[in-house]
């Protein structure tokens, strides 16, 4: 009898203690979470790595920055701005 309730005692530690077998699941849980995390970082590195590698060496990724997000033009360059009106014309019937 004693010999069994040490038993379930020890049974009793391995699964709850602080580096048991559920702590010890929680902790491969979150390794793997923090691993996919850094891959997914990983990779948004390189994205931003390959831009700035492009920004200094291609003027033309330059150009093409100042023109999107900047709204910059060059001189003689014409710009057209497509302006909606509230009341769009209804087709005829």
């Amino acid at each position: 009898m004693l010999s069994l309730g040490f038993f379930l005692l020890l049974v009793l530690m391995a699964v709850f203690h602080e580096n048991g077998i559920l702590n010890a699941y929680r902790l491969e849980q979150e390794q793997l979470k923090m691993k996919n995390e850094n891959e997914i970082l990983r990779a948004r590195n390189e994205k931003f790595r390959l831009e700035i590698d492009a920004l200094k060496s291609d003027p033309y990724e330059i150009e093409k920055i100042a023109r999107e997000k900047l709204n910059l033009i060059k001189p003689g360059d014409q710009v057209y701005y497509i302006v909606q009106t509230k009341n769009p014309l209804t087709p005829p019937q």
